[in-house]
């Protein structure tokens, strides 16, 4: 009973800490498009998603630092907004990440990743 007692102790603290870690972050993005970038959002668990945490446009070429406070799982689903020619926002596919672990987010155009 011990054991299990320790076992689920140290399982809760593992998450509280996952959780913990991904607040007060920062992570850099990298256009490398042709696109200009106005948004950045992240999926909750019910497919909403959240304001953008952009409040600036990020054009071809160019890298900016993100700041971010979250109270949540590392592991997101996010997605990037680029502007279109109309003026409108085209939202990407979803892309998985573990938020708490990238130091840096690429989008080519067409995929985000990072390391």
């Amino acid at each position: 009973m011990k054991i299990l007692k320790t076992a689920l102790a140290a399982a809760l603290l593992m998450t509280a800490a996952s959780q913990a870690l991904s607040s007060g972050m920062t992570f850099k993005i990298h256009n490398q498009s042709d696109y200009i970038i106005n948004g950045f959002y992240v999926a909750g668990d019910d497919g909403e998603l959240s304001p953008n945490w952009m409040d600036f446009e990020l054009n071809g070429g160019e890298s900016a630092d993100m700041q971010f406070s979250y109270d949540g799982d590392c592991d997101i689903n996010f997605v990037v907004g680029w502007v279109a020619e109309d003026g409108s926002t085209i939202m990407g596919d979803l892309t998985a990440i573990d938020i708490c672990d990238a130091n840096n987010i690429y989008f080519d155009g067409e995929n985000a990743t990072y390391d």
